[in-house]
């Protein structure tokens, strides 16, 4: 009985690639107000060095969440990682 070898961690690396965040920034939105360049994800062979925060949000908040990223192209860890630094940004002294 022969078995299938497993596949690796490189050949689906393909399956898990992020979407690439949009090349133009609406309209409107002032340029001098965003904070310095953020963490960007790793690519091959770096590390990240971000850390993981986990929370929860009721599942109407979460649904409207996902349609926001949908139509800005973004994904939901983008928006988040947005949120909390202006949160910082505003908060901090």
């Amino acid at each position: 009985m022969s078995t299938k070898p497993r596949p690796t961690l490189d050949s689906l690396s393909d399956r898990f690639v992020r979407k690439a965040a949009p090349a133009v920034m609406p309209l409107g939105e002032a340029e001098a107000s965003t904070p310095a360049a953020p963490e960007k994800s790793p690519r091959a062979g770096e590390r990240d060095t971000r850390v993981q925060i986990l929370t929860r949000i009721d599942p109407a908040t979460r649904k409207r969440l996902k349609l926001i990223a949908v139509e800005q192209d973004r994904t939901i860890q983008d928006i988040c990682e947005e949120a909390i630094r202006d949160f910082v940004i505003r908060n901090s002294k």
